[in-house]
């Protein structure tokens, strides 16, 4: 019948998710299903965005897209970060990841999307298809000590979505780049997190929070953003009972230097991401100094 490059359809996901899950989840000691991680991306809402390699009947490759739209000062542009780009083991080196990438520049191009994005450690093959590596993100890691046991005072942890009102209104007050995030999309689980909560402390008439992920006695801060002042309080109960946290950062934000500065943390490039300009508005110039945060990517 020969290969046949396609949108997924309600059966197919039903099929397409055991095999990512065994990819990119349990098969590397994981938990907790993409589907559940990332809700808003392997729906029956997002199909289209999801392609699909066909062989007759049997699912030999396939990738997800999500849609999103993203600020710099008062300009929207719309991106499509593209994940879980699978291939079946006995598939490999069939050249059928790459005919789905190029199917889905395409569809990008013609949806009128201005950039595409992804995170990779293996950029030489996306590279071959016209991707640019370029990457302002770090990682930090501490291992808290004693001192961090006490719980601080002021600090609320809430519950992440019904906490979205209060966390964009930070971020539009507080950034000029960002992604711009409905509600639903603070329902994601990034790997290899087990639960993701606020933190949220108000100091008189300004406010800060922190997004926090945890695996046991790990955690996972993916943004810590608002009033300094609030800074130290949230950051105690980030750490407190943990082993171990690391920060999903970029280089020269605020949070960045205030954990250089206050709290020791040592960092680590993390130079994974890669663009592909899709419209005359932007060049990589302007791309390469973009940032999209960890907890926004599939």
């Amino acid at each position: 019948m020969g290969i046949n490059i396609r949108a997924c359809r309600p059966a197919d996901l039903e099929r397409l998710i055991p095999l990512l899950d065994e990819a990119f989840v349990f098969g590397k000691g994981r938990t907790i299903s993409l589907q559940l991680r990332f809700p808003t991306v392997f729906c029956h809402n997002n199909l289209h965005n999801i392609l699909l390699c066909m062989d007759g009947e049997t699912i030999a490759s396939a990738l997800a897209m999500r849609q999103f739209d993203w600020r710099e000062d008062d300009e929207i542009f719309r991106g499509a970060m593209i994940g879980a780009v699978y291939t079946h083991p006995a598939r490999r080196r069939e050249g059928l990841a790459s005919r789905l990438l190029a199917a889905a520049t395409l569809l990008l191009r013609e949806n009128e999307v201005d950039f595409g994005v992804l995170w990779t450690g293996q950029p030489s093959f996306y590279a071959r298809l016209g991707w640019v590596a370029a990457d302002c993100s770090v990682l930090g890691e501490v291992e808290p000590d004693s001192s961090m046991l006490e719980p601080p005072a002021g600090v609320a942890r809430l519950a992440v979505e019904a906490s979205a009102p209060r966390l964009e209104d930070i971020r539009q007050r507080r950034l000029n780049l960002m992604t711009l995030r409905r509600p639903m999309d603070y329902r994601q689980l990034p790997l290899p997190a087990a639960s993701v909560e606020v933190l949220w402390r108000e100091n008189r008439q300004e406010a800060a929070y922190a997004l926090l992920g945890s695996s046991g006695n790990t955690g996972f801060l993916y943004e810590l953003l608002g009033d300094t002042s609030c800074f130290p309080a949230l950051w105690r109960e980030a750490c407190r009972d943990r082993q171990r946290v690391f920060i999903n950062d970029q280089a020269d934000s605020l949070s960045y230097r205030w954990l250089t500065d206050h709290a020791g943390v040592s960092w680590k490039n993390k130079s994974l991401a890669m663009w592909l300009p899709l419209s005359k508005r932007l060049d990589m110039p302007r791309l390469g100094k973009w940032h999209i945060p960890y907890f926004d990517r599939i």
